[in-house]
């Protein structure tokens, strides 16, 4: 990257998480994964990165609120996965009866 490190390109990195994540494309929200954990490890190399415990606090707290929300949607997606596989099963259930009957 030619561009000093900021906080700000961290920042910028979690926006486009969160953009691909609204638009459903997850192979961007992908790439801005890779791009935020490899932007963060050259920040954190940076003489003095840590000297900014606010924003680095503000940081951490975004993160975690981008992941608690896609553990909700990986939680939900889980939910309506296994109501189809149940919904599958229960009509298979009823075309066998009715084949019976």
């Amino acid at each position: 990257m030619d561009t000093p490190l900021s906080l700000a390109t961290l920042h910028a990195d979690l926006d486009g998480v969160e953009a691909a994540l609204q638009a459903d494309d997850h192979a961007a929200a992908g790439e801005y994964l890779d791009d935020l954990n490899r932007h963060q490890q050259a920040w954190l190399a940076q003489p003095g990165a840590l000297a900014d415990v606010a924003g680095l606090t503000a940081l951490e707290a975004r993160q975690q609120r981008l992941m608690q929300r896609m553990m909700g949607e990986r939680d939900e997606a889980a939910r309506h996965l296994r109501h189809g596989v149940t919904a599958g099963r229960a009509a298979r259930a009823y075309l066998t009866a009715e084949s019976l009957t």
